[in-house]
């Protein structure tokens, strides 16, 4: 029934920060919490969620993962604190690696499964059939806020698929709008806020986005960062952005960064 994802790597192979683990949420300045509230901001999210939706999403295109079992068809369920079961569900591969080796690695052993909408609708009426009829949906492993959707509000591929959107776009308008925080207060030799800026995106906003990594490694340079620079070198490697990583280089090796950010290929 379902597409199984292949593993990316063990827990030893997953990049990570360290300052992140130490410090696993570290907030926003108060004027970039304002503006990701402002209307400007809500504008942006929605063209974003529009050409989402114009891409003409496909019922049976695998847009969800899910934890389920290795080895076995039972999903990975979170208790919640009244003592229910809740389904967690991401909108990306790596949201779902992030969750796994976050909050699972102690756990039993995970593996990943791709869903279609049409497969997410149907999972999520067997196992109201089972009592469990609550999701969640890109679950942040940082956060100690969940925000939960009662499932019997998808009950079509077409509302999984409004679900999809407005999760990735929203995370999207995020990334951007931190991204350009972090690349401003990096130019203006604020370099302290642009790296917590920057981790913070990482940490609770976008794992995937290389350009955020390409930042930090510059700012790593900056700060001379030895360690932060491995780091991000070790993501965009594992991102698969070799020719990112050969760029930092360069950057690293001259010592002088300049903060500017490659566009993302089409």
């Amino acid at each position: 029934m379902f597409d199984w994802l292949k593993r990316k790597g063990s827990r030893d192979e997953m990049p990570g920060y360290a300052a992140i683990r130490r410090t696993p949420s570290r907030g926003v300045p108060a004027d970039l919490r304002a503006s990701e509230a402002g209307e400007v901001f809500a504008a942006r999210r929605e063209v974003i969620q529009r050409a989402l939706r114009g891409r003409c999403l496909q019922p049976d295109e695998p847009l969800f993962t899910i934890l389920v079992a290795a080895g076995q068809q039972g999903m990975l369920t979170m208790a919640l604190p009244d003592g229910s079961q809740c389904l967690p569900i991401f909108t990306s591969a790596f949201r779902s690696f992030d969750y796994k080796h976050v909050l699972l690695a102690n756990g039993p052993p995970a593996a990943y499964m791709a869903s279609t909408p049409l497969q997410l609708v149907s999972m999520l009426g067997k196992l109201r059939e089972m009592g469990i009829g609550q999701c969640a949906l890109d679950r942040c492993p940082r956060c100690t806020v969940v925000t939960l959707i009662d499932s019997a509000s998808i009950r079509t591929a077409d509302d999984a698929i409004t679900c999809w959107v407005i999760s990735r776009g929203g995370d999207l308008a995020r990334t951007e709008l931190y991204l350009d925080y972090a690349k401003a207060a990096a130019l203006a030799g604020k370099r302290t806020v642009a790296r917590d800026v920057a981790l913070e995106t990482v940490a609770h906003v976008s794992l995937e986005d290389p350009r955020v990594h390409y930042l930090l490694g510059q700012v790593a340079v900056a700060l001379e960062d030895k360690e932060m620079l491995r780091e991000a070198r070790a993501f965009l490697k594992f991102l698969k952005h070799e020719s990112w990583e050969q760029k930092l280089d360069e950057v690293a090796r001259g010592g002088a960064a300049d903060f500017e950010v490659p566009d993302l290929a089409p």
